[in-house]
């Protein structure tokens, strides 16, 4: 992770290339340290490759120049991902990433792990921004980005996580 932040950094000041909620592709390969017995890839590695992703998102839709500027944080809240087919060693996937929509208090992204146009895994990601150990809320969020707050399409797959999240709460 290291190797992306400073990435990250250098490449900061340079232009988006794709929108803002635009999908980032990342293509990658399953190596021989990311697989377990099975000789698929680990679900524990899973959660490695899917940062590296949004940090290339972050990178590719600009966000990371605005975040870095105001000092935001964005950090994992939740994450639910399903595993569909197993990535076998030296199996070749691409990584489709993007930005699915936000409430006041978390932004929602969403991963899907490709094998030849085929779906082979699916996360959710809920972030939270922090400055300085304090919540930034998204309507601040969005405004470093250059998003309106108000024309968040909340999705019925992102209430039903939420509620079930509550419902873990109260556990």
């Amino acid at each position: 992770m290291l190797g992306q932040i400073i990435k990250s950094i250098i490449k900061r000041n340079e232009p988006a290339i794709i929108p803002a909620q635009g999908t980032s592709v990342v293509r990658q390969r399953v190596w021989p340290h990311q697989i377990d017995y099975n000789l698929h890839m680990n679900n524990a590695k899973y959660l490695n490759v899917l940062e590296g992703a949004r940090w290339t998102l972050f990178r590719d839709n600009g966000w990371f120049k605005h975040l870095f500027e105001k000092r935001i944080n964005l950090v994992v809240a939740s994450l639910e991902i399903t595993f569909i087919r197993e990535l076998n060693l030296f199996s070749g996937y691409e990584i489709h990433t993007k930005l699915l929509t936000w409430d006041k208090k978390y932004i929602y992204f969403e991963h899907r792990l490709m094998v030849k146009g085929k779906l082979y895994g699916h996360a959710l990601v809920k972030m939270a921004g922090v400055r300085k150990g304090k919540r930034a809320l998204t309507p601040e969020i969005c405004e470093a980005v250059g998003a309106d707050f108000n024309q968040a399409d909340i999705k019925e797959a992102i209430t039903h996580w939420s509620d079930m999240t509550q419902a873990k709460r109260e556990l």
